[in-house]
């Protein structure tokens, strides 16, 4: 077997490898790299329509967004995903859509009817079930998003793993990924592959959040939560109920804002694939979290009744490249009282770089916009940091060979050559498997 890596590679973003034995073929993942410029995995158009089968580890864009490229080029590939991951994909992947389609002079490289061509053909694959297509594949829970998955390849007495993003933690809403996976070759993502790179715990960084929020509030002012719509901002929500409800972040509306609100429609109903916690809280108490009281959506479009009073929003878009947070910013960046708090990666280039850098003027739709309000970074990640990923590497029973991919920083290899063969691929390098 043969393995090309085509993006991913030393790099955050279009995570896209093949894996070919004579004619049988099957692509793991299918990403863009979203930034000031999009960057495409580096595939030709033959090479893409020969493409017979497609696993999507999960729904974040970096993953999955090159998909409707593919139909638009004329590949029909089989498309094995969760049913989480197609239902949060259609959320994305139409959003990316519009998006692409919006910004003037951009050739359009793929219709709607691609993406929908993308949604209906995907088959659904379930954790733990075997499916045969050239080669036999097998997911297991990553604890990344809900749906998330590392992908299990079989052929013959040969094993590989692709952790695709994996999380060690539990969260409010997932259990931590699986471990004690058996394999000989394991495909590992690094995001967080510095040796610096140490994640506070979750109760560590709410702590920080619930003292930034209830000071702010208490002083007048409104909190405003820019966030990854899928993933992060169901993190957030939930954790920021349970502190209200116990009292220790002072009562007041909690605002949903931007396609958060329809990812909280399907984590709702994939509640199946959440961890026992929230089942229980759903099924036996009839306490649903995604529903709680301290959600509200805004009325209007202008979004009077947010701006009225002291509360928390929590909204798209998380590097401030889009969506609703652009209005807040404008209404409210400019009062010392109100804070915001960033609680994802910031790519170099973006608004919300900028900003956590200290700069106080930022462009936003096509305006300057001066900011004298308060900000702040919490530590909160829904992938496993340094130690976590050397624990995870370790718990492979028969490991012999790691890729270390979709990372800037390979500090993991040293650790991890003390035990095993270790490669850092580049983009367009094959290796044999």
């Amino acid at each position: 077997m043969r393995l090309t890596f085509y993006g991913g590679s030393q790099e955050v973003g279009r995570a896209c490898m093949l894996l070919e034995e004579g004619k049988r073929n099957l692509m793991l993942d299918c990403g863009i790299k979203l930034g000031e410029k999009t960057e495409y995995p580096l595939m030709d158009d033959d090479e893409l329509r020969r493409v017979r089968n497609v696993t999507i580890s999960h729904a974040h864009l970096d993953h999955s967004g090159y998909l409707p490229h593919l139909y638009a080029k004329g590949a029909k590939p089989n498309i094995f995903l969760t049913k989480p991951t197609r239902d949060l994909m259609g959320v994305l992947l139409s959003d990316y859509y519009r998006i692409h389609h919006g910004e003037a002079g951009r050739r359009k490289l793929f219709s709607m009817k691609d993406v929908d061509g993308v949604l209906k053909d995907a088959k659904i694959t379930e954790y733990k079930t075997q499916v045969n297509t050239d080669f036999k594949i097998m997911f297991h829970t990553s604890g990344h998003i809900m749906g998330s998955a590392i992908t299990q390849i079989d052929e013959g007495n040969r094993r590989i793993l692709f952790s695709g993003d994996i999380c060690a933690r539990k969260g409010r809403v997932l259990d931590p990924c699986e471990k004690n996976l058996s394999a000989d070759t394991l495909i590992v993502e690094s995001t967080y592959g510095g040796v610096d790179d140490i994640i506070p715990s979750y109760k560590e960084s709410y702590q920080k959040m619930v003292a930034i929020i209830t000071k702010t509030i208490n002083a007048g002012g409104h909190v405003i939560i820019p966030s990854f719509a899928v993933g992060r901002a169901q993190e957030v929500l939930l954790a920021l109920d349970d502190y209200m409800r116990s009292g220790a972040i002072p009562a007041t509306k909690i605002y949903v804002d931007g396609m958060i609100v329809k990812a909280m429609k399907i984590y709702r109903h994939n509640a199946y694939y959440a961890n026992d916690d929230i089942k229980r809280r759903i099924l036996m108490s009839e306490d649903d979290p995604f529903k709680s009281p301290n959600f509200y959506r805004p009325k209007s479009k202008t979004k009077e009744d947010v701006l009225e009073e002291p509360c928390i929003i929590v909204t798209t878009s998380g590097m401030l490249t889009g969506g609703p947070v652009g209005h807040y910013l404008e209404k409210l960046g400019n009062d010392p009282k109100n804070t915001i708090i960033f609680v994802g990666y910031q790519a170099d280039g973006t608004p919300g770089s900028k900003v956590v850098r200290g700069e106080k003027k930022i462009m936003i739709r096509d305006r300057m916009i001066e900011l004298k309000l308060k900000v702040e970074s919490i530590k909160l990640s829904g992938h496993a940091d340094y130690n976590e990923l050397i624990q995870f590497v370790h718990s492979v029973k028969g490991l012999k060979r790691v890729f270390i991919m979709h990372g800037e920083k390979m500090d993991m290899k040293e650790e991890l050559e003390k035990k095993y063969e270790v490669i850092v691929p580049r983009v367009l390098e094959t290796y044999s498997v």
